[in-house]
C-alpha cells in the first residue's frame, strides 16, 4: 500500500497497552522481523519514530520519546511507513520471492504477446492473485479491461525484474473467459 513512490505502509498503531507507553501494533506487511529495537519508521508527514522495544507475544511496540501512556495515546491510529530502500536492506527474501512493489507495474507476457500490466496484488485468498490491467490492443478486441492471474506455477512461468516482465502460460485463457 503505497502513499508515494518511496514510502510503503507497514503497520497501524492501535490503543495503548499498559502504563509504560506500549501500543498495539497491527502489522500490514509480510515481515514481522522488521519490528525490532532501533528500527525507524515514518508517518505520512515524514516524522521519524524509533522503536525502543517490541513485544512479539503481545504484538505491542514502545517508541523512544513516547515512554509514557499519555504520550503513547497520541500515536493511536497512526499509520507507520518505511522506504523501499530500508525494506530491501532489512527484509530478506527466499528464492523465488519478491517484494510487492517490485511486481507492481511489470508487463505480463505470454507467447510473446503482451497481456497487460500488474495493477495490484490480492492476497485475501489462499493464493495470491495478480490483478492485470489488460493491454489496450486486447481491450480493442472486446476483452475485459482487467483480469486476475493466480500466482501459481500453472500460470506464472518466470518473473524477470531486470526485464520488468512476468512470463505466463494459460493466462490468456483466463482473460478470454473473464
Amino acid at each position: 500500500m503505497k502513499i508515494n513512490d518511496e514510502l510503503l505502509q507497514v503497520a497501524t498503531l492501535g490503543k495503548s497497552v499498559g502504563l509504560k507507553g506500549y501500543l498495539k501494533l497491527h502489522n500490514k506487511s509480510d515481515f514481522i522481523q522488521q519490528f525490532k529495537s532501533g528500527a525507524i519508521f515514518f508517518d505520512k508527514d515524514g516524522k521519524e519514530f524509533t522503536i525502543k522495544a517490541y513485544d512479539k507475544i503481545n504484538q505491542s511496540v514502545l517508541f523512544y520519546d513516547y515512554e509514557d501512556v499519555d504520550l503513547a495515546k497520541t500515536l493511536t491510529n497512526k499509520i507507520l511507513f518505511t522506504t523501499k530502500d530500508i525494506t530491501r536492506k532489512t527484509c530478506k527474501l527466499k528464492d523465488g520471492e519478491y517484494f510487492y512493489f517490485d511486481i507492481l507495474g511489470l508487463c505480463v507476457v505470454e507467447n510473446n504477446e503482451i497481456l497487460g500490466v500488474v495493477k495490484d496484488i490480492d492476497d485475501n485468498t489462499s493464493t495470491y492473485l495478480l490483478e492485470i490491467s489488460t493491454d489496450a490492443n486486447l481491450v480493442k478486441q472486446n476483452l475485459p479491461k482487467s483480469f486476475y492471474i493466480p500466482y501459481l506455477d500453472n500460470f506464472v512461468v518466470d518473473v524477470n525484474l531486470k526485464d520488468k516482465k512476468i512470463y505466463t502460460k494459460n493466462s490468456k485463457a483466463i482473460l478470454e473467459n473473464s
